[in-house]
């Protein structure tokens, strides 16, 4: 994992029924965030998408590599300034080579992104 115990902590995890429900910390401290912006920092839309593709990875656990993304709609921005992320992993479908699921991200009450996320399994 690319980001996991670096730019973000897992605070709580939660499986549901179609997934699971993810509680994160951001850390303010990573390298991104003075480059991204100082003084103003945010989280990059790309980071988000990672950080997705992990957690789904976390989900099924299995190793997965993204190779394609629809209806990425980004709402807000997504800053590290303490709130805890909530990331949900939900519709999650999955045949031998593809796992394919729906992720949304919150900040409080504030939608963050909307992601249709599709990856492929990877050997480990």
């Amino acid at each position: 994992m690319l980001f996991r115990n670096n730019l973000y902590f897992i605070d709580a995890v939660r499986r549901t029924e179609d997934g699971a429900v993810y509680t994160l910390r951001l850390n303010p401290d990573h390298v991104i965030y003075r480059a991204h912006f100082p003084g103003e920092p945010i989280t990059p839309g790309v980071c988000i998408l990672q950080i997705g593709q992990e957690l789904l990875s976390d989900a099924v656990e299995a190793p997965l590599e993204m190779d394609g993304a629809k209806n990425v709609k980004f709402l807000s921005v997504l800053r590290p300034d303490g709130s805890p992320v909530t990331v949900q992993v939900r519709r999650i479908e999955t045949d031998s080579e593809t796992v394919k699921a729906q992720i949304e991200f919150k900040s409080a009450e504030t939608l963050i992104a909307k992601i249709s996320l599709s990856c492929r399994k990877t050997a480990r």
